[in-house]
């Protein structure tokens, strides 16, 4: 097994880059459907400098935000390039073993894959994603934060542009803490327990939070937080660690929750809009953790029942301080036979303007500094909407990358196993996690 922190360590080392991601909060505090098209290729050849008629293809997932966001704004890109771009739509849980497919039968139908974080290393690691060391130049890497980056990179080498670098923030409901008394978000797993009790109002239909348990690949994301929050882990290096006192602790906190409390919905609740989405902008969670993404669409009267009465605060500690950082960007196939038409998206996909762009309609971190101070003295933002991005941002600063080996989509298949078995109590953490172990360790010595 290859120890891709470390050869990111030393990639970083290599091009000298001192900014910190705090810089990114300091500046902010301060101041769907099938298959589409989108462009004209007659009208736009004319822009195109060599990129006459060529489309490209991008697998995406289907109706995520930031894929209807890229399809709107696509024309734009068709309208500069002459290049005319085709969506794959892919539902989410199918998003990976469609894109390994695709990628394993080497036909290059698929120019560029919507690349989520924990495939990076997997699909580098089996030569499906071009390296783009080569086509950036040391002023190209360093517009970047560097968290966004190494996100994306495995072994020295740069296998995506990200358009987001994030990791999950507390979501409070600011008029139902007024109501209980409560002036300030919880900042401790204590804190927190108790605060959930406080606002569970059974009567109203009202949860303090929600405990994610579903056998999906999504909820583990969060419980990877948990498990850095109580100073445990899944690999130290190329160890496995996953049967530790500190992950019991982390299962044992949220047990407490939805079974001893009864704070947290019963079940193996899930993260989709039929729970942890839904439930907190239907008003019938008080706090939830979730992706910064939903900060706009739960503010939006038109969907949500809270508009206006939440904020967002770092996720509450444990022993630790931390949670696990993720990244969504785009990475060219390389099978396809587009790939300096696919370089121009990219490229464009992650360009200032589009980053500007970017963070302003979704209230989300920026990958790019010269974005940051655009959105910092944008006018059009509210001063809560600042502080909402500086706030996602100073939680990117405390966290850790936890996907730095190729095995880690299966690792964290069995660990979907584990979360749903022990939250619906079919097995103890102490059991599960032995089990967990032996399982992971195969994992990691194939």
């Amino acid at each position: 097994m290859k120890k891709a922190g470390n050869h990111v360590k030393n990639f970083w080392r290599k091009f000298g880059l001192t900014m910190a991601v705090s810089a990114l909060a300091v500046g902010l505090i301060s101041g769907c459907s099938g298959a589409s098209s989108n462009g004209n290729n007659e009208s736009a050849s004319s822009n195109a400098g060599g990129n006459e008629e060529k489309t490209i293809t991008i697998g995406v997932e289907t109706g995520g935000p930031y894929t209807e966001f890229y399809k709107n704004l696509a024309p734009e890109f068709t309208e500069q390039t002459g290049i005319s771009v085709q969506f794959l739509d892919v539902p989410h849980d199918n998003m990976h073993e469609r894109f390994i497919t695709e990628a394993a039968s080497g036909t290059g139908a698929i120019d560029i894959f919507q690349t989520d974080q924990p495939w990076i290393s997997e699909f580098a690691e089996m030569g499906f994603l071009e390296p783009l060391n080569d086509r950036l130049t040391d002023e190209d890497i360093a517009q970047f934060v560097p968290a966004a980056l190494e996100a994306v990179s495995y072994n020295d080498q740069i296998f995506g542009l990200p358009y987001l670098v994030h990791t999950p923030v507390l979501y409070y409901r600011t008029d139902l803490f007024e109501k209980a008394g409560l002036t300030e978000p919880p900042a401790t797993w204590d804190e927190f327990r108790e605060y959930a009790k406080q606002l569970t109002d059974e009567a109203g239909g009202v949860y303090g939070t929600i405990v994610e348990g579903k056998q999906s690949g999504e909820p583990v994301t969060h419980l990877m937080d948990r498990f850095l929050q109580a100073g445990g882990g899944v690999l130290d290096g190329d160890k496995v660690v996953v049967d530790s006192p500190a992950n019991v602790e982390a299962f044992k906190f949220m047990l407490g929750i939805q079974h001893e409390d009864k704070s947290s919905p019963a079940g193996a609740v899930g993260y989709d809009n039929a729970d942890v989405h839904n439930m907190f902008m239907q008003g019938k969670a008080a706090m939830v953790i979730n992706w910064p993404y939903m900060y706009t669409l739960a503010n939006d009267p038109g969907q949500s029942k809270v508009a206006g009465q939440f904020a967002v605060a770092p996720q509450p500690a444990g022993a630790e301080h931390a949670s696990a950082v993720w990244s969504w960007g785009f990475g060219i196939s390389s099978s396809s036979k587009n790939k300096d038409a696919a370089m121009e998206f990219l490229e464009w996909a992650t360009s200032t303007d589009m980053m500007e762009k970017f963070g302003k309609h979704f209230i989300n971190p920026v990958v790019k500094t010269a974005a940051v101070e655009a959105l910092n003295s944008d006018a059009e933002l509210s001063d809560a909407d600042k502080q909402a991005i500086a706030t996602m941002s100073e939680a990117v600063e405390y966290g850790k990358n936890v996907t730095t080996t190729p095995v880690f989509p299966a690792i964290q298949n069995r660990l979907a196993l584990s979360l749903s078995k022990i939250m619906t109590q079919q097995s103890t953490p102490e059991e599960e996690l032995k089990a967990a172990q032996k399982d992971i360790e195969s994992i990691v010595s194939q």
